[in-house]
């Protein structure tokens, strides 16, 4: 018997004595088998959305057009979705429609892969009809029926293929493999963000070079990924998404890739620091910290292999190296007579001395530089 949640096996049990079928579903199973927690519940029922609403008394008709229904258990929101089977893709991504079934297997055959398409309760135990639990086992992908429908159903399911076969560390069977390069062009059909999404997952996977084949093939040179990156780099820095995110992309951004604002702050600061001499003194560690901030700092220097001691030596000490360090202020400046561009001027030439020389920055130290 599966360990589930409180709170989901109250909403099964409800729907069984209503006298319904319900069972968790999908990556839920896979993960439990796995002896892995699951990041969350997805419960499949023969219920309709209407009869879901009826049956619970807090509902949110999230998803009412797919079959989804939220239901509230105490403020906790968990997802009901009915048994259905998917009209035609017109998209390469979403059916035209769907249909309300009452079979479990019905439901299952439209799932993308076998270890994906299994469900449990524990008053019927493990459904498995297309040997997913074998699959499990013997650490393989492989599509629910027909691998090239499945990725012209949705070519976001290529995608999720290479993302499993990384973080789970599965081989992908052959049949789908073959389908999924085939089918690889149709990734063009799917929002970026979705895109992006997966990606990101993906190469923190610990076998991210099972993506490459999908590179190889043009697929992804629409986002700017027409060669592989370093794979041995990559799996040198897994605990920095960001860094991995650089390296996916070797610094090379396009404007529409939907990235975040820290993620684009990331690579370029990164960019910029490549510009810049490769840092081999404390000062020059401190001008990395001006041209950027520690975060990237941080980061570039785990990227060249070079010890950060010295950069914690400089926060911790609170060592200046910003033109806001200085003892000095732009208004002490106007007062001596200084006027317009020639304030900034001074002002970066005592962060460069303040830089290299810590002990210069008091008021009447800067000003004898000044004097000179």
């Amino acid at each position: 018997m599966f360990k589930i949640p409180e709170k989901i096996e109250y909403v099964i049990k409800k729907l069984n004595k209503n006298g319904f079928d319900a069972y968790i579903v999908g990556g839920c199973v896979r993960d439990i088998l796995l002896l892995k927690t699951p990041h969350d519940y997805d419960i499949t029922t023969s219920a309709t959305p209407d009869e879901i609403m009826t049956v619970f008394d807090k509902t949110i008709p999230t998803g009412i057009k797919h079959g989804t229904v939220t239901v509230l258990i105490e403020g906790e929101p968990i997802e009901v979705t009915t048994f259905r089977c998917d009209g035609d893709y017109l998209d390469a991504r979403h059916p035209k429609n769907v249909k309300f079934v009452r079979n479990l297997k019905e439901d299952l055959s439209r799932r993308d892969f076998t270890v994906n398409a299994m469900a449990y309760n524990n008053e019927s135990g493990l459904c498995d009809l297309f040997g997913g639990q074998e699959d499990l086992k013997a650490k393989i992908l492989r599509a629910v029926g027909d691998p090239e429908t499945r990725f012209k159903e949705d070519a976001l399911r290529i995608l999720r293929l290479f993302r499993f076969a990384s973080t789970l560390n599965f081989q992908i069977e052959q049949n789908t493999f073959d389908a999924a390069i085939k089918c690889a062009p149709l990734i063009s059909k799917i929002s970026v963000e979705r895109i992006m999404t997966e990606l990101k997952t993906a190469v923190l996977g610990e076998s991210f070079k099972v993506i490459k084949p999908l590179i190889d093939c043009g697929a992804l040179s629409f986002l700017g990924l027409d060669t592989c990156p370093d794979f041995e780099k990559i799996s040198k820095h897994k605990n920095s998404p960001l860094l991995c995110l650089y390296l996916l992309f070797q610094g090379n951004i396009k404007t529409d890739l939907k990235l975040s604002n820290i993620e684009k702050d990331f690579i370029n600061g990164i960019n910029r620091l490549k510009e810049m001499p490769s840092p081999k003194t404390k000062a020059d560690i401190k001008r990395c910290l001006a041209a950027t901030n520690e975060t990237i700092t941080r980061q570039f220097l785990t990227l060249l292999d070079i010890s950060c001691e010295e950069l914690d030596e400089i926060l911790q000490n609170r060592e200046p190296y910003l033109i806001g360090h200085l003892k000095i202020t732009g208004n002490d400046l106007l007062s001596l007579g200084y006027k317009g561009e020639g304030v900034g001027e001074i002002l970066k030439t005592l962060q460069n001395e303040v830089i290299e020389n810590p002990t210069q920055n008091t008021k009447a130290r800067l000003l004898n530089l000044i004097t000179k």
